[in-house]
């Protein structure tokens, strides 16, 4: 291995990022985006059902109404999201970890949507089955493309 003028090992050249990495990470953003819209869809219209004297707990007089259900929403986007930071920004690096942890989250992801799914429809409750099922439809879109080969080539 040579040196570089500096005397430092040189770094090596990144890959070119392929058309289907580029799409990979539109998808990842689309992703966040419904799962933000079916968290709200679902705070608003399905029922919360919490332990007894939970609800003083999650009220929060500086969010709309307070409610329990809009303070787990709430925290369920700031988690969600520092879930998504996980995944995209190594994706935008170009590092394989990256790659490797959203499909290990969009897999889970995709199980515990469609058991939500299967509940919801029982349940009879359109619009978050509508949400949710968008959400499905992304992510499984997600899965196709992440296991395409220009995906994988773009990766170190």
């Amino acid at each position: 291995m040579t040196q570089t003028p500096h005397g430092s090992p040189p770094v090596p050249a990144r890959p070119p990022r392929t058309a289907q990495l580029r799409l990979l990470l539109r998808l990842t953003l689309l992703s966040l985006g419904v799962n933000v819209a079916d968290t709200v869809v679902q705070a608003l219209t399905g029922p919360l059902t919490l332990l007894p004297g939970m609800e003083d707990v999650l009220r929060v007089p500086w969010i709309p109404g307070g409610g329990p259900a809009a303070v787990l929403a709430l925290y369920g986007v700031v988690l969600t999201t520092a879930l998504y930071a996980l995944v995209w920004f190594p994706l935008r690096e170009q590092m394989q970890w990256g790659w490797i942890l959203g499909l290990v989250f969009c897999c889970l992801a995709v199980l515990g949507d469609v058991v939500d799914l299967a509940v919801l429809l029982l349940g009879g409750d359109v619009l978050p089955a509508l949400s949710t099922a968008a959400l499905v439809a992304v992510n499984v879109l997600w899965l196709v493309v992440a296991g395409r080969p220009g995906v994988r080539a773009a990766l170190r």
